[in-house]
């Protein structure tokens, strides 16, 4: 099989060895020849290859292809070996999920909600392209530095639509088969037709829900009883079994495990901005069955803290204006029909970030550091409790033509409250100015009569916006 392989791939790639797969597929670690880099190739076993056409297959798979989202593994290659479609993607350095949650089984409820809010924009951006998952699991949830990530996006229609042969019966089969029986939604588990993305809403409950209990929903049963219990047995409420985890989160996992579709969440977005009310409450979960003592260190924990942040603002008073100004850029949203190009964005802010990292008295926190913490929902508050800094930069991008508009806040960290905003409107060819624009306006907000007008902030690298 590893020979047949070898020789579909040619000289582009070079096996190096197998990682494993599953029931599903084989998955070899390869190099690509030209680029010297590393990627995964997976070959679906004849099983599931079976009755699948295989130029039907690679047609299927285009369309997940074309997914671009920070959140999602992309497809690279597709092509068959021995009759037998195989895929390649990127490899991702790091852990799967479920090598997480075999090493820790309950995870912490902050790391919860990041990994929840990950996966939710890639599906989120995958629906709203016209490609369901269908096998969310912890598997296909992969781990790398701050961020989750989720790969196989598009495999299960793409099976299931290239087949040659579909009747009533391979239909139900196939419903079975594409999908693992501990994270399946009833109707995909009944073989429903009508199945759509809202079976990927209740397989990242069941994913939330292992995360946060320590066990997978319904686990611990033979094959034939975790399907018969996801599609007709209550699950235990997942408050009862982490006391910690804040009552926002909890039913919004249970909204996700509802056995009516029309119950769940409909979109991914939704639980995105469920997500945004449990981020304010994971720093301090709802106590549930504490006793006074520990209530009563707790408050005194909190006097204590309390005292600390009020001896920090004296200090920092004292110091004077003159003293170093901090803050944080974050990466700037993206509004309307442009919200598919979210490096915009990205890029903007981290010229603005670069661009006031170079006036004298500013200290910006690490690009990295700042995108985390927006990933993970974090209100002003927060982000300046963690990255150190006095003040966040955020705001939002609109592209209308070849117009762009630009609404930008500055934020202070001690209450939250903004100290100044200001829209910028700008020819698309003109980025380089509007950035410069912006980044003045900022340095000015932090250091008075900085910077001088006649010295340009934003270093040009390139005359073409396009390829800026």
């Amino acid at each position: 099989m590893r020979d047949d392989l070898q020789s579909a791939l040619g000289s582009a790639y070079t096996l190096e060895r197998e990682l494993g797969g599953g029931g599903m597929s084989r998955v070899y670690l390869a190099e690509e020849t030209r680029l010297h880099r590393k990627v995964v190739v997976k070959l679906l076993t004849a099983e599931f290859a079976a009755d699948v056409s295989t130029e039907r297959f690679e047609r299927e798979i285009r369309l997940a292809a074309a997914l671009q989202q920070a959140n999602i593994v992309p497809l690279l290659n597709a092509g068959a070996a021995a009759g037998l479609p195989y895929y390649t993607m990127p490899f991702v350095d790091g852990l799967s999920l479920r090598e997480r949650l075999t090493r820790t089984a309950r995870l912490p409820v902050m790391d919860v909600v990041g990994v929840l809010r990950d996966v939710a924009r890639a599906l989120a951006y995958a629906h709203e392209h016209g490609v369901a998952h269908r096998d969310i699991k912890p598997e296909n949830i992969l781990l790398s530095g701050e961020a989750a990530v989720v790969t196989d996006f598009g495999i299960a229609k793409a099976l299931f639509a290239s087949r040659t042969h579909v009747d009533g019966a391979a239909l139900t089969r196939t419903g079975l088969s594409i999908g693992t029986p501990a994270y399946m939604a009833p109707e995909q588990a009944a073989g429903d037709p009508a199945t759509d993305q809202r079976a990927d809403i209740y397989a990242l409950g069941c994913v939330a829900y292992e995360m946060l209990a320590g066990a997978a929903l319904f686990g611990g049963r033979p094959v034939h009883q975790i399907v018969a219990a996801h599609m007709t047995e209550t699950p235990v409420p997942v408050s009862q079994l982490r006391a910690d985890a804040p009552p926002a989160l909890t039913d919004l996992v249970m909204r996700c495990l509802e056995k009516d579709p029309a119950r769940r969440p409909q979109t991914a977005r939704e639980i995105l901005q469920a997500l945004d009310g449990v981020s304010g409450s994971v720093a301090f979960p709802a106590a549930r069955g504490r006793s006074l003592a520990q209530k009563r260190v707790q408050i005194g924990i909190a006097l204590l803290v309390v005292g600390l942040a009020a001896l920090v603002i004296v200090v920092k008073a004292r110091r004077g204006a003159g003293g170093a100004q901090s803050i944080a850029v974050l990466p700037l949203t993206m509004r309307g029909e442009s919200a598919d190009i979210s490096y915009l964005g990205e890029g903007i802010a981290e010229e603005i970030a670069n661009a006031l990292a170079g006036v004298p008295g500013v200290r910006v926190a690490a690009r990295r550091s700042s995108s985390v913490a927006a990933a993970r929902g974090m209100d002003v508050k927060q982000i300046g409790a963690a990255l150190g800094v006095e003040r966040v930069l955020q705001g939002s991008v609109q592209r209308d033509g070849d117009r762009l508009r630009i609404n930008v806040q500055l934020a202070n960290t001690s209450n939250g409250f903004e100290v100044w905003s200001q829209r910028f409107d700008h020819d698309a060819k003109d980025v380089f100015a509007l950035q410069d624009e912006i980044a003045r306006a900022v340095a000015s907000r932090l250091k008075p009569g900085s910077p001088p007008g006649s010295t340009s902030l934003v270093r040009s690298e390139t005359s073409d916006p396009e390829a800026h």
